[in-house]
Formats: structure tokens, sequence, C-alpha cells
């Protein structure tokens, strides 16, 4: 893996953990105690194993992204120490900012669960350098599609944090959700009043996520499938989520009639405009994407990001803190594709 593409995903992977380490957010208040006490408490007697899976796991791209972005300089050694190092400091900082949240708890287990996931990243980080189609596959398939440089390895990093996104079923995809009852032939033949302003949310989203999935490819390589590859891979990260995690009768509950008008639509246009020039496409793509933060400002019911299930508002333990992080990111991801179009203007 590139150096470079390795410290974008670094820097996306921290920025998660960040925002679902703080969520949600607010209440802040001085706890009256040192941040560190934590630290000299007891372990708990009884471990809850599941939330230290998530806890461990969690760091585990961390550490394998950083040391993956050190190696080449300081070595295997140093950058499993430093990347190691980084991890706990990290999950040190976000417990200890926890103390000013009351509904967060700050633990020393989970900042042992953390820290180990940091170092069993940074090891497997050594293990998957040798390995050639880490070393040689993967970074020839990303020279082959992607740009050089930041441009692609920023816009890799772009489509990872949307993608992150997905593992909440409670986000409509795309920007829009249709609350249909009945199973998957019913809610797609059976007739119902259709909402236009649905199927256009969806189009919308998606026609400014697959121009800026575009531009991150290489001259001759903006074809649909691309774009096609990346909606299915967020269709089966939703649909396994809401299917395992929940209960398989939600398995495809993403689909209506129109959910998929507006993916047909919104592919239609990426397949018409694909050709244009990178600059023309930038500037559709910008607008496409202030039209989209617009079309969620008035219409917060329909087309926001937010607009969650009850059925998918999980209220506690971890999955908590999922549903939290991966709705703010999904407000903020409009933001950070305006800042990368921004950027990517500069460079077509």
């Amino acid at each position: 893996m590139h150096r470079g593409l390795a410290f974008h995903l670094a820097t996306a992977t921290a920025l998660v953990i960040v925002f679902a380490s703080l969520y949600p957010y607010a209440g802040w208040r001085d706890p009256g105690i040192t941040v560190f006490s934590f630290l000299s408490s007891p372990l708990p007697r009884h471990v809850l194993w599941g939330d230290f899976l998530i806890n461990f796991s969690a760091y585990i791209p961390l550490g394998l992204f950083i040391a993956m972005a050190l190696i080449e300089r300081l070595g295997a050694f140093g950058a499993i120490l430093f990347s190691a190092f980084l991890c706990s400091i990290l999950s040190l900082s976000m417990e200890s900012l926890q103390m000013y949240l009351p509904s967060r708890v700050s633990s020393n287990m989970d900042w042992l669960a953390n820290s180990a996931g940091g170092m069993t990243g940074a090891l497997f980080s050594v293990r998957a350098w040798h390995v050639p189609f880490v070393e040689d596959r993967i970074a020839t398939l990303k020279d082959e599609w992607f740009l050089k440089g930041s441009a692609g390895n920023a816009g890799i990093a772009l489509l990872s944090l949307w993608l992150f996104t997905q593992a909440n079923p409670s986000l409509p995809l795309m920007g829009s959700w249709v609350l249909d009852e009945g199973s998957l032939i019913q809610r797609l033949f059976i007739p119902h009043r259709f909402s236009p302003i649905e199927a256009v949310s969806v189009a919308l989203a998606l026609f400014s996520f697959g121009l800026i999935t575009s531009l991150m490819l290489k001259p001759g390589k903006e074809s649909l499938a691309a774009v096609a590859m990346t909606l299915f891979l967020a269709i089966a990260i939703k649909s396994a989520t809401a299917g395992f995690l929940l209960k398989p009768s939600v398995f495809f509950a993403w689909a209506s009639q129109e959910a998929l008008t507006g993916t047909a639509s919104g592919l239609a246009l990426i397949f018409f405009s694909r050709r244009l020039p990178p600059r023309k496409r930038t500037i559709i793509a910008f607008c496409a994407v202030l039209a989209q933060i617009g079309f969620t400002y008035f219409t917060p019911g329909i087309a926001s990001p937010t607009s969650e299930l009850f059925l998918f508002a999980w209220k506690y333990g971890q999955l908590y803190t999922l549903s939290g992080s991966t709705s703010f990111l999904a407000r903020l991801w409009p933001f950070l594709a305006l800042s990368y179009l921004g950027f990517i203007y500069r460079k077509v």
C-alpha cells in the first residue's frame, strides 16, 4: 500500500474514532475529579466481551494504516512501536474527554482494549507488507484506477468514510428512505402514493456521489461500472447490518419504488455526464452537492440523512455509539465532499 494512501486512510479512521468516542457531543460538564482517575480504578469483575471486542476491533485499522504509512521511514520495529503508541495516546485522550460527557463512561478496560487493538493492527501491517497480494496487486489496482498523489488518496479516504456511514441501517440509502410496510414484493409492486420528492432526493444524492467518484478516477476509467460497484457494496453493507444486527425481515428494507426509481435516474445522469471534461464535472458535482445540502435543509423529514426509523434507533451500548457517529458523519460528508471538489478543481 502506498504511504500516502495509508496516511489518508489513517486520518479518516482517526476521524471516525474521534466522532464515535465523543458522541453525543452534548452535556459537557466538569467531572469534579482528575480526568485520568479512571486509570487507577479497579478493573471490572465482569467483562462485557461484546463491548471489549468492538473496542479492540475499532483500533485495528488505525494501527494497521499508521504502521503502513511509517514502515518505509521507520522500519518494521519502529513503525509498530510508534503506531501502537499513537493509538494508545488517542484512546487515552478520548477516554479522558469522555469524563466531561455524562452520557459516556471512561474505562481503563476500554483503553486497554483500544491499545491492544492498535498494537494488533500494527503487527498485521508487517505481515501484510510482505504479502504479494497486498504489496503488489492492491497497489497496482490503485495506480491503474485512481489519480496519483493526494487527489486519489484523499478520494479513497472520502469513499471509505461514506461506506462507513452505510453500516448504520437507520441512515437512508443516498439520503432518502421510504417507510413502507410489507414484503419486498409488496413494496415494489402494490400501488401506493408515490413520492417524487423521495425519488428526486435519491437521484440527486447518487448523481453527486457518482460525479465525485468519477473525478478521483484516472481518465478513461470513469465508467458507470465503478459507481455501480461502489453502490452495490454500500447496499450489501446496509442490508447485512440491517438483517444480521436486527432481523432478517428487514434485510431489504431500503428498497422501495422511490429508492429504485431514484437510483436508476441517478445512474442515467452519471452515464450521460461521465465524458464531460473534468472541470465541468467538478463544477456540476459542486452544484449537485450544494443542491443536496439545500434539499436536505428544506425537506428535513424526507431528504435528511438523519431521518431515522425508530426501528433502527439503537439506544444502548456500542451500537448507540455507532448510530450516533455514523449519523454525524453522514451530515458532515457533503461538506467534506465540497472541500475535496475544491481541491480537485485545481488538479484537473
